[in-house]
């Protein structure tokens, strides 16, 4: 919960084609009931998504303070997976506890059982190319059900075709990124994209897509 000490609404801004635009002309409104979770292929790929899940966090510790009386302590229920023996901690990010950092083959198949095990509503997945995917058909008819919205992120927070950007300042996000890279469990030599040229806030870019657009995106 540690992010809910730095960030609020105001630390967000976004844009579409660089036009300032409210958080709800380009995500969802967020209630403590949604399932955020990341697929990456590396432990370091979903940094690249890094705004837009704290955009999550934030909104659902705002939703939270709305609905609760007191002090609370919870964590939102959104998850990693990641395809990898080289597993990263995302709990910087609030992904917390760390069974919430899935580790899964990189087969589609067992990607999406994971997916769908934990009920996740809102996927985003990295900008590989698509590939078609062997998923049985009841894996997909319950992804399909429950999937609310999907979203494409890139490791330098660049995807193709973007169609809007989420805009945070670069401290403490920064900090946060470089304690998960740390994570990994072994010698890295990863080093943090740039994220924009502004010295000041970190910039990444995502366009929504569709379920079946993400599921041939599953890193495999």
């Amino acid at each position: 919960m540690h992010t809910t000490k730095e960030l609020d609404r105001t630390s967000f801004e976004y844009r579409i084609d660089g036009d300032v635009v409210s958080r709800e002309t380009v995500l969802p409104s967020v209630t403590p009931d949604d399932r955020v979770g990341i697929v990456m292929g590396t432990g370091s790929e979903g940094i690249g998504a890094g705004n837009l899940l704290l955009s999550y966090v934030t909104a659902f510790y705002r939703h939270l303070r709305e609905v609760r009386e007191g002090d609370f302590f919870e964590y939102p229920d959104y998850y990693t997976f990641q395809t990898t023996s080289n597993p990263a901690d995302y709990r910087m990010l609030d992904i917390y506890p760390d069974h919430k950092n899935v580790n899964v083959e990189p087969i589609a198949e067992q990607i999406l059982r994971a997916v769908n095990d934990r009920a996740i509503t809102t996927l985003l997945v990295p900008n590989v190319s698509p590939t078609s995917p062997d998923v049985n058909s009841i894996t997909l008819q319950s992804a399909s059900r429950r999937i609310d919205h999907c979203y494409l992120y890139a490791p330098d927070g660049c995807p193709s075709n973007a169609d809007f950007s989420i805009h945070q300042p670069r401290q403490p996000a920064n900090d946060w990124f470089e304690t998960t890279i740390e994570s990994l469990n072994a010698d890295s030599d990863v080093s943090i994209p740039s994220f924009g040229s502004d010295d000041n806030r970190i910039a990444q870019q995502f366009r929504e897509i569709s379920v079946k657009q993400a599921l041939e995106r599953l890193p495999v």
